[in-house]
C-alpha cells in the first residue's frame, strides 16, 4: 500500500512538471527555466511594510461590506 503512495506521488510530481513545461513553452519561455528558480516559484519577493501600517490595515473596517449592509 505503501508502494502505491509513493507512485500516486510520483505520478502526481511528473504530471506537475509536464504542466510547468506546457505552460513555459505556451508563454514561448525556456521549461529550464523553471528548474534555475525552482525555490523562488510563488513566492513574494516585494518590499514588506512596516508592522504600523499592517495593524492598520487590519483595524480598518473594508468598504466593500458597508456598501452591501446599507442595500439591504
Amino acid at each position: 500500500m505503501a508502494e502505491d503512495n509513493v507512485d500516486r506521488t510520483n505520478e502526481q510530481e511528473a504530471e506537475h512538471e509536464a504542466e510547468i513545461e506546457e505552460e513555459m513553452e505556451r508563454v514561448d519561455r525556456d521549461p529550464d527555466e523553471v528548474d534555475d528558480g525552482d525555490s523562488d516559484l510563488g513566492t513574494q519577493n516585494a518590499p514588506r511594510e512596516e508592522a504600523e501600517d499592517l495593524e492598520d490595515l487590519e483595524e480598518a473596517e473594508p468598504v466593500g461590506e458597508e456598501e452591501e449592509e446599507e442595500e439591504a
